[in-house]
């Protein structure tokens, strides 16, 4: 059952086009790592074949490395940090392959135990990032994926655990079996686990945030660069796209990513999200004053997704709600 609910998000996931291709495709590698490390589990415990005991450390050493990829690569634009954070990784999970291949009489899940140790850490590190520092993700879906990341911690930590007690009891126990049973329930207990995480983390969990440094003064070519952005989203209105992210934006103006986040900040005091909402509500306060279509398809129109946080942006900016905002229109 946890394989197939694995195997549909990873196809969801590989048809989802909203999700930048190079994150789709190591965050299904690693979705698919857990269908297939959940099946060699299922045939030590079911078949009592030795095979899938051989072949599994090498596929579960691999999961945690492309989780990490797959969410650290929403936050790079393509390029040499891109290259750079790619080859440190495979080049990383290569020696670790290495050493499981090596002679050296040490237990395949004390390296396993190690890597996942590690990228705890490294995708943990991903929750300090600001909104703006996810390139490639819409304002509005920051908070899903921060839940995302929090549910893979969890996964991964069940694994160090589950890893963790298997290695210290293989140092005093003599029976075989026990050690599969054991090795097979904790993975499948694991499994189970976190795909009770992915339904029920976005509820309950709030992205924590990093302390933004102090801001610089704006220079000429933050200017010239705003300038730049405020004819562009005036002339062709991509506010009013829900999935505008600050990397397309910037491909727009052929500017990297980074820098026009940067502009933004410094010439505004505003963050990306900030920023576009504004030009959203100001485009929702027109249509409402001028036409008579319903608030919500003036919602959708503006380029908003939630109900709740058009009402809370819109009384952020004007102080009123939607309609009271209409009807005082229409008072004069």
């Amino acid at each position: 059952m946890v394989s197939v609910l694995m195997t549909i998000a990873a196809y969801v996931l590989a048809w989802d086009t909203r999700v930048p291709g190079r994150s789709r495709f190591f965050l299904c590698g690693f979705l698919l790592c857990l269908v297939f490390v959940t099946v060699l589990l299922g045939m030590r415990v079911s078949l009592d074949w030795s095979w899938p005991a051989r072949v599994q450390p090498f596929v579960a050493i691999l999961a945690a490395p492309l989780a990490y990829i797959g969410f650290a690569s929403l936050t790079l634009d393509r390029g040499k940090r891109w290259n750079s954070m790619l080859y440190r990784n495979g080049g990383f999970v290569a020696v670790a392959l290495v050493g499981l291949l090596s002679p050296i009489p040490v237990s395949a899940d004390l390296f396993i135990l190690a890597v996942n140790c590690i990228y705890i850490v490294r995708i943990a590190s991903l929750l300090s990032y600001s909104p703006d520092d996810f390139l490639s993700v819409p304002p509005h879906s920051t908070g899903l994926w921060r839940a995302a990341i929090y549910a893979t911690l969890a996964l991964i930590g069940l694994m160090v655990v589950a890893d963790g007690l298997v290695f210290a009891i293989s140092l005093v126990a003599n029976d075989p079996q026990l050690l599969t049973l054991l090795t097979g329930v904790s993975g499948l207990f694991a499994g189970f686990v976190f795909v009770v995480a992915l339904i029920g983390v976005p509820l309950i969990l709030r992205a924590s945030q990093r302390n933004v440094p102090a801001r610089a003064e704006a220079s000429d070519a933050d200017h010239a660069l705003m300038q730049a952005l405020n004819e562009i989203m005036k002339d062709k209105e991509l506010f009013r796209d829900s999935n505008l992210t600050l990397a397309r934006l910037a491909k727009r103006l052929s500017v990297p990513a980074r820098d026009l986040s940067g502009a933004i900040n410094r010439t505004t005091t505003q963050n990306f999200s900030r920023f576009i909402n504004g030009y959203r509500i100001a485009y929702a306060k027109g249509a409402l004053l001028e036409t008579d279509l319903p608030i919500t398809e003036v919602m959708f129109e503006a380029g908003f997704l939630s109900k709740s946080s058009f009402n809370t942006e819109f009384r952020r900016m004007t102080g009123l709600t939607p309609s009271q905002f209409r009807i005082r229109g229409a008072d004069g």
